[in-house]
């Protein structure tokens, strides 16, 4: 656990966290900190206008929880003089990689020279990949997390995009957990995270009475060999024809066909030798008509004039045959391998894609995404329009096919079999685009379900009511549009919060968490029934692990709690409070 770690509680002046930008994300950012995990913010900005400088001054006016400094160049004093000795975390949210950086150094190297053993946390927002990756070498491990826009959004936008209610899938202690909007017949347990209706949400009811979102536990399944299998041959049976589709021309295939009359022509013939010539002794088998169709195809079998004539006439017409096959099946190979060239190179679909999902937009959130999927096995059909971005040979590299051409055109879309495809989803930086591109999606296939990228989380909820109206709170959402800065934000606040949180449940505007809290000997839940750890509306057990290692999801009312006991809760903001005091010997609650 962190050593400055702290309780939630709505008034702690020691938790402060130091949060340096100006941009869109960053009062994001505060908002979340303030909001959902009741932080107390020192915004640092530069003095005069830009960026969000006035939004976060007017919300600084309006929230006792937000304080703002402002400097005319913001150094490492800047921090100082913040509150650095004093602070929990600070965060450096500047699109500005080096920036953040050698800031980052300077308020490690001023808290070494002021004697600060506890060092405050520092989340740096990072955008290259390759200096994000190496940031741990020059910063260290403790409590220092680099992370970028797209790795904090990248996870949302994949589950919306196979029918999964962010944050997606949740692997605790082992075991997968997931979401949905009505009970799971088919989970092992399951838990209510919220119930309500239009007009508003109760977190952590009693009973599942109009429940809007399930917290399930998928079963433990033993491993499936013969699906696999088979989905494996289709898929190979498909590519295979998509390739032959894309290899043989019309000349190609009448060609083939005429040879193949031949050949069977040759065959009916041999088969009949016995009938049409009466001094050979050998009978009409299929096997020796087979292998003497096949060595006149090659050439080797010897001309026999005694044979009858139209013995003689199959022999010509094979030989003569057999002699034009080899150029149409090595033509055919080499335009097999010419096609596959100018299709990568030309950004064409190189081989059939069924059950896909289509990302449009390889930028550096679009790219995130097309890796996460493939990650998970998803195949994957990208659509970029410049040639030349970096995210093309990313793409490619995690194994999905690149398609270069512009995604509100039909055309581009049909090419890439959006009929067959699973999700569409747009991640173009530009939200007229990615509207566009999902209004074209849905001509080509009326049922697609689509996930957009929207700036403005307002107007990103307007389009996802619209889009889905007529569908009720309890049905899957057709068609998802996210704020890559809001959800961003979200996960950022969430590097923040204490290592007992595991992730973090959004409803509509409210939290819930997954938390793990140890009891402790002598607390209020040492040697008591499981059912005393679920309060309806604060907190609810989900699982115990013993200090032995063993774990029991979903303890009935005779499972006893014991000190040294983990208890995995679900629990609202204010319920982790009760949990901890409940977990906590009495002197130190």
């Amino acid at each position: 656990m962190h050593p400055r770690q702290a309780r939630f509680e709505d008034v702690r002046p020691d938790r402060r966290v130091i949060v340096v930008g100006d941009n869109g994300l960053t009062l994001r950012f505060i908002r979340n900190l303030i909001d959902n995990f009741a932080f107390h913010v020192i915004a640092v900005i530069p003095t005069g206008p830009g960026g969000q400088r006035d939004e976060i001054r007017r919300a600084s006016q309006e929230n006792r929880r937000l304080s703002v400094l402002e400097a005319q160049n913001i150094g490492a004093d800047t921090i100082r003089e913040a509150g650095l000795t004093d602070a929990y975390a600070v965060a450096l949210m500047d699109q500005n990689d080096v920036g953040n950086l050698h800031l980052a150094l300077k308020i490690r190297e001023m808290s070494h020279y002021l004697g600060d053993e506890t060092l405050p946390r520092l989340v740096i927002r990072m955008y290259n990949r390759g200096l994000r990756d190496h940031m741990q070498k020059l910063l260290g491990d403790d409590g220092v997390f680099v992370k970028s826009d797209a790795d904090m959004v990248a996870r949302t936008y994949a589950a919306a995009a196979l029918e999964q209610i962010p944050p997606g899938d949740i692997d605790i202690w082992g075991r997968r957990l997931y979401l949905t909007r009505a009970p799971d017949p088919r989970a092992q347990a399951q838990w209510v995270v919220a119930a309500g209706n239009e007009f508003g949400v109760d977190m952590i009811p009693e009973d599942a009475d109009e429940a809007v979102r399930m917290l399930c536990l998928e079963p433990v399944a033993a491993r499936r060999w013969v699906r696999p299998m088979w989905e494996a041959v289709a898929q190979w049976f498909r590519q295979s024809l998509h390739t032959m589709r894309r290899t043989f021309g019309k000349g190609l295939w009448m060609a083939a066909a005429v040879l193949f009359a031949v050949m069977l022509g040759g065959m009916t013939t041999l088969l009949s030798v016995n009938s049409l010539n009466a001094n050979r002794e050998t009978d009409g088998d299929f096997w020796d008509a087979l292998y003497m169709l096949a060595m006149m195809a090659a050439g080797g079998a010897d001309p026999d004039t005694t044979d009858h004539w139209e013995l003689r006439l199959t022999h010509v017409v094979v030989v003569v045959s057999g002699a034009l096959l080899i150029p149409v099946v090595t033509g055919a190979i080499v335009q097999a391998v010419v096609e596959r060239r100018y299709a990568l190179a030309e950004g064409r679909m190189v081989r059939a894609v069924r059950d896909h999902v289509i990302v449009v937009g390889l930028g550096n959130m679009g790219t995130r995404v097309v890796e996460t999927l493939r990650e998970r096995r998803v195949p994957v059909v990208a659509i970029e329009k410049d040639r030349d971005a970096i995210g093309v040979r990313a793409a490619r590299a995690a194994g999905a096919q690149v398609l270069l051409g512009d995604a509100s055109r039909p055309e581009t879309l049909q090419e890439a079999e959006v009929k067959y495809s699973r999700s569409l989803v747009a991640m173009a930086k530009q939200d007229s685009a990615n509207l566009e591109t999902a209004l074209s999606g849905l001509e080509c296939k009326p049922d697609l379900r689509t996930v957009m990228r929207i700036y403005d989380p307002e107007f990103a909820a307007l389009i996802r009511r619209n889009l889905n109206r007529g569908r009720s709170l309890h049905e899957a959402s057709q068609h998802s549009s996210y704020s890559a800065p809001q959800v961003a934000a979200g996960s950022f606040a969430r590097e923040l919060t204490d290592d007992e949180i595991l992730e973090t449940i959004p409803v509509r505007g409210q939290i819930a968490y997954i938390a793990e809290v140890t009891v402790e000997e002598g607390a209020f839940l040492d040697d008591q029934a499981a059912q005393e750890a679920t309060v309806t509306g604060s907190h609810r057990l989900l699982a115990v692990k013993r200090d032995t290692g063993g774990v029991r999801w979903m303890p009935d009312d005779g499972f006893r709690i014991k000190h040294g006991d983990t208890l995995l809760v679900l629990v609202t903001r204010k319920g982790l409070n009760e949990v901890h005091d409940c977990c906590r010997t009495p002197q130190d609650a």
